[in-house]
């Protein structure tokens, strides 16, 4: 039994890099995890400066910069979708045909792995909020596979590979749910490719790691922690 189900969508008191509940601020998950450094993303920023200057040499300093954002809103697009197309399964079990054709890879990919697995999807979207360290997120998905008592706890990844801090990622949402008295037996990344195959990858907690990177977040953000209000008495994270 999933315990201390949200009244209210949690996801909708995000503002400013945190999850607020009522007045009090908890640091966002995903905010956190900007502090890591990403080469593979710096990679891919520059490279699309690089190739849009290369379509179009006319372009100023200011148009090349922009472009690997405006892909980066098309990718936060085909996220939303496709976790639509998730919350649509969930709710009805309906494999969805008349779907875009630009995210009808993807959606194949998911339908793929649930035929593949027998999954059954217990809940989609949830947010999970961690008191004891002050941190919130909305996690994908919590399922069961192949009729299996296990409860997996599993990310949805549309990009080109997965990459390790993922697993903080979950790792973080696997103790903040643990915290609202909920067991979860494995984490894992399920990645949606755009031939219509799919990845789905097992990872380990590595909650400390986590918590490290969420003390240098803190260390970097002190002055904004500080004016909402973050940091409980004495200056120091509750």
């Amino acid at each position: 039994m999933i315990k201390n189900k949200p009244k209210e969508d949690q996801k909708d008191q995000r503002r400013g890099g945190f999850y607020w509940l009522g007045k009090e601020p908890y640091a966002s998950v995903t905010h956190i995890l900007k502090v890591i450094d990403k080469p593979a993303l710096r990679y891919w920023f520059g490279k699309q400066v690089y190739l849009a200057m290369v379509k179009d040499p006319t372009l100023d300093e200011g148009q090349a910069l922009s472009s690997p954002y405006q892909k980066s809103e098309k990718a936060k697009g085909r996220g939303k979708t496709i976790h639509s197309i998730v919350e649509a399964y969930k709710k009805s079990g309906i494999v969805i045909k008349d779907i875009p054709k630009q995210f009808r890879p993807y959606a194949q990919a998911f339908y793929k792995w649930v035929k593949d697995n027998n999954v059954n999807i217990l809940q989609q979207e949830k947010t999970v909020v961690s008191k004891k360290h002050r941190y919130a997120g909305t996690l994908d998905l919590i399922a069961k596979i192949n009729s299996e008592d296990n409860l997996w706890l599993i990310d949805i990844k549309t990009g080109k590979d997965i990459y390790p801090e993922v697993y903080l990622q979950l790792s973080a949402y696997k103790e903040a749910f643990k915290e609202q008295g909920n067991k979860v037996d494995r984490i894992a990344v399920l990645l949606l490719k755009d031939n219509g195959d799919y990845k789905f990858e097992v990872g380990q907690s590595i909650i400390n790691v986590f918590l490290a990177a969420k003390k240098l977040w803190e260390w970097f953000n002190r002055d904004i922690c500080k004016e909402v209000g973050y940091f409980t008495e004495g200056g120091k994270n509750g």
